[in-house]
């Protein structure tokens, strides 16, 4: 919506002529209506006033003439009517164009279909914003077989809303992310993590494991990757040489679904199902030991997770239908979110770090405003269980993916 300024020159000397055959009808009412009810001066009132009052009224006073009243011209008042009406109906445009021209917040902009017989389970914004990957499982309804129908990973254009996919990429794909510096797509497997080139879509170099891979994230500057494994283990590796540096364990852990690095590099977080409670673990990534253990009563299965951008809090979704913000230096819950009626899978903070996605088997997503721990906005639409949300890099755009085969963008901001 483009906004005219315009200067209004406020000296008494401009006075406008508009003459009246250019006048809408509407507003040449409106200056009548108002003339009628100011009387000129130069017009006798006509009022039942007795003589002798009015004599005493108009009699001079110690020889002085009478003060005559201030002249109100036509003119004048009709052009105060003709401005008042007119700067009214301008701020209805104005305020029209505005309320139409901004998505509200929560609207849904688009749906990305293509994923058939295939659950979406993670996607995540390039760096640039420019591309969406999503990655898929198959799945198949109970005493069926179903084979492979076409890529489990794609690369969305997040304005075109056309996908491209990686035709030698087939298996289950859990999770994905992008290198810092967008040219590396990290997929979580079966076998382990691939990782595709973004330019080319190329083969892609294995990082093995015994058991699949189920989460995985970069580090901030991309010389580490760690990965959340069904062995009960998570994986700190060398990116560049393609070794472990450091393994993530403890007894008890047993399937390691949801892994984060935090903004400085220093700490991973990870996220278990373990044989008694499952809390969630903060590691020191360089000496592979536990610095932290944050657990909640009626706490239990998978526990998604994610770093604030400034590192001080961490957010976390459970099976109780709760997200709970911890502070990540005391290990203390300040605050629990309410409003899910179902598991909370997936969580991200925006950007900024102002707002929080969370999505649940309820079929929602939501919006939270992390100061005032509110629910901002609820999105429906989805026909299944919400899996994953990410923020796009300016924050403008969430992406959630489901069950139900789609991806969706709504307004976030």
């Amino acid at each position: 919506m483009t906004v005219r300024t315009m200067t209004v020159r406020t000296d008494r000397s401009y006075r406008p002529f508009v003459p009246l055959a250019l006048i809408p009808r509407q507003f040449s009412r409106i200056g009548c209506a108002l003339m009628e009810s100011v009387k000129p001066a130069d017009e006798p009132a006509k009022m039942n006033t007795p003589p002798a009052v009015a004599a005493a009224e108009t009699r001079p006073r110690s020889g002085r003439q009478p003060a005559k009243p201030a002249r109100v011209r036509r003119r004048t008042v009709l052009l105060a009517a003709l401005g008042t009406a007119a700067a009214a109906t301008t701020a209805g445009v104005l305020l029209s164009r505005s309320s139409e021209g901004t998505p509200a917040l929560g609207s849904h902009r688009a749906t990305l279909s293509g994923h058939e017989d295939q659950h979406v389970v993670s996607v995540t914004f390039s760096p640039n914003g420019r591309t969406l990957a999503a990655g898929s499982v198959l799945y198949s309804a109970p005493g069926t077989i179903v084979g492979v129908n076409g890529s489990t990973l794609r690369l969305w254009d997040a304005a075109e809303h056309t996908a491209t996919t990686f035709s030698d990429q087939t298996s289950d794909v859990e999770s994905v992310a992008f290198s810092p510096d967008g040219r590396t797509l990290a997929a979580a497997t079966g076998n382990g993590v691939e990782l595709w080139n973004v330019a080319d879509r190329a083969s892609a170099v294995t990082l093995p494991h015994a058991q699949p891979v189920l989460g995985l994230a970069f580090s901030p500057d991309g010389r580490k990757l760690v990965t959340g494994s069904r062995d009960g283990a998570a994986r700190v590796w060398d990116v560049a040489t393609r070794t472990v540096a450091a393994t993530l364990t403890t007894q008890g852990m047993l399937v390691v679904q949801s892994v984060a690095f935090s903004p400085d590099g220093k700490t991973v977080a990870t996220g278990s199902a373990d044989l008694g409670d499952s809390p969630v673990r903060l590691w020191d990534v360089t000496l592979g030991t536990i610095t932290a253990v944050l657990d909640a009563p009626a706490w239990r299965g998978f526990k998604p997770l994610a770093f604030s951008p400034d590192g001080r809090t961490l957010a976390t979704g459970s099976a109780d239908k709760t997200v709970r913000l911890w502070n990540v230096a005391t290990g203390a819950v300040t605050a629990t979110l309410t409003g899910h009626t179902d598991d909370v899978t997936t969580v991200a903070f925006s950007p900024d770090g102002k707002a929080l996605a969370s999505g649940s088997t309820d079929k929602t997503a939501r919006l939270w405003d992390v100061a005032t721990r509110t629910v901002t906005a609820t999105l429906t639409g989805h026909t299944d269980d919400v899996t994953t949300v990410a923020f796009s890099p300016d924050g403008k755009t969430l992406a959630t993916g489901s069950f139900d085969n789609t991806v969706r963008l709504w307004t976030a901001r």
